[in-house]
């Protein structure tokens, strides 16, 4: 009966962390969220030329892929503002694939804040961006 007590007990716990931070991606679902946002940042490329302020843009290492994927993610969020409608839904398809990336993405050690981050241009921002993306597909 102790044995019962104790894979039930396993089971429920189980259960209740699914419910409470979701069921972990597969590297097929990762995989499949990293091949999105490379699609939606190449619709995204042509509004390069439309803004015109400064981002902070990561340049960390691999370990350290969650700290820049939130600071990507913090910076596209004020491009809300600055964009075309009609390239708003793919912004938003980015920010939220990028949302559920990040969560996936182990937190590293003495990582930069993102303000501590140089600052470019959207044209670079975008660069950079999808660099990191690509890396994480390999």
């Amino acid at each position: 009966i102790m044995c019962k007590v104790l894979i039930f007990s396993c089971i429920s716990a189980v259960m209740l962390m699914t419910a409470a931070y979701g069921a972990p991606l597969s590297k097929d679902e990762e995989g499949r969220l990293l091949k999105a946002l490379i699609e939606d940042l190449k619709f995204l490329e042509k509004s390069k030329d439309k803004i015109h302020f400064e981002l902070y843009t990561p340049d960390e290492k691999q370990e350290c892929n969650r700290t820049s994927l939130q600071c990507y993610l913090r910076e596209l969020s004020t491009l809300e503002n600055e964009i075309e409608e009609e390239d708003a839904d793919n912004l938003q398809n980015i920010i939220k694939n990028l949302q559920s990336l990040t969560v996936l993405i182990p937190q590293g050690n003495r990582c930069k804040i993102c303000e501590a981050n140089q600052k470019k241009n959207f044209t670079a921002f975008h660069h950079e961006l999808n660099n990191l993306l690509k890396s994480m597909l390999k």
